[in-house]
């Protein structure tokens, strides 16, 4: 193709009057006018225009959604599900959700108290020194909560104030006792036995 287009040049004559001519053009012509405006293109304005609409929902999506979530800077009311030891009977009482009392007049004079709520639903303490040990329960309703289901050969009711106990042992002396009073349920173990007359003197400092 370069050979044909040099050849076809050389062809080519510029007379002078053909000179003079093309120069009186070029010197009338207006750049201004003829200069082409020039034009922008967007070819992917549809793509924008979408992208626009999507961030317009998010922002008012996240200007309403505290609204309809009704979100307020008061922390989340949780329940308690779980086993909690705490370091008072007060606390205890809060923890469960009723009110507890503890049992007086021990056989031992205890050297160091636990005090367990589990699951909102039983309060539970536990007395103990070097030789002895005494676990008090107080659950919602009125199935037996010591959790002692073993046999003993002595029963014997009795009632002091409006507690109405029943009273488990063996020989001639009693390790347990459960009552209930229709809404809570309660029972007092010692890990060693007291007569009738010692359980009477417990019963009379328990007052709810």
């Amino acid at each position: 193709m370069n050979r044909k287009y040099n050849e076809a040049m050389e062809h080519i004559e510029v007379t002078p009057e053909m000179r003079s001519r093309i120069l009186n053009k070029i010197e009338n012509i207006d750049f201004a006018e003829k200069k082409r405006t020039k034009i922008v293109r967007f070819p992917n304005i549809k793509r924008f225009a979408t992208l626009a609409a999507c961030l317009a929902v998010m922002l008012v999506g996240a200007l309403t959604l505290p609204n309809l979530l009704d979100i307020s800077n008061e922390p989340p009311v949780i329940e308690n599900n779980d086993i909690v030891e705490v370091s008072s009977v007060e606390e205890l009482s809060k923890t469960v959700g009723f009110e507890v009392s503890e049992p007086g007049n021990l056989p031992f004079e205890p050297e160091s108290v636990v005090y367990t709520a589990y699951w909102a639903e039983m309060a539970e303490i536990i007395y103990t020194n070097d030789e002895q040990t005494a676990a008090f329960r107080k659950g919602i309703g009125s199935d037996d909560v010591s959790g002692d289901y073993n046999s003993y050969e002595l029963t014997s009711e009795i009632s002091v104030n409006d507690i109405n106990a029943m009273l488990k042992g063996n020989g001639e002396t009693y390790t347990l006792a459960i009552w209930t009073d229709g809404e809570f349920a309660y029972s007092l173990s010692l890990s060693e036995g007291v007569g009738e007359a010692e359980w009477i003197s417990i019963f009379k400092t328990m007052v709810d």
